[in-house]
């Protein structure tokens, strides 16, 4: 076993620090918005007077709420394979062999794919809730 100092480390752990940052608060954002729009449905489901929503309604709202659940689910399998690819990047370092560096490889590119699909789905859940909202506003 190789002893490695922080140097060749250190700047790999911040960055990836930041992409996990990025997907933790599109995570946070994204169950900030599912627990919102539940509780939109919660209330059309009480009849409540003051949030009357059609069945049309209720399923752009379901639709925007899959979507959301999307994102978090991709940020939590983005924190995970960006985390797991540290551990292959140290173990990497360490040893040298060429499982470390095969498996470094895949958990980073699944992980910057996962980000990718994450901010798309996010992306859409945003615009499929604008247009929800636009509907409640300008359709009685």
């Amino acid at each position: 076993m190789e002893t490695i100092n922080d140097c060749d480390y250190k700047p790999d752990f911040e960055l990836a620090d930041k992409y996990i940052s990025f997907s933790a608060e599109l995570l946070r954002l994204s169950l900030l918005a599912i627990t919102g729009i539940s509780t939109l449905i919660m209330y059309s489901i009480k009849k409540t007077p003051d949030v009357l929503l059609t069945s049309c309604d209720k399923y752009w709202l379901f639709i925007t709420l899959l979507f959301f659940a999307l994102a978090a689910g991709g940020a939590l399998a983005h924190r995970f394979w960006a985390s797991d690819s540290l551990a292959y990047h140290i173990a990497y370092l360490r040893t040298k062999t060429q499982k470390e560096k095969i498996g470094r490889r895949f958990c980073l590119k699944l992980s910057g794919y996962l980000l990718i699909i994450t901010e798309l789905l996010f992306g859409l859940a945003i615009i499929v809730f604008v247009i929800t909202v636009l509907r409640l506003l300008i359709v009685p």
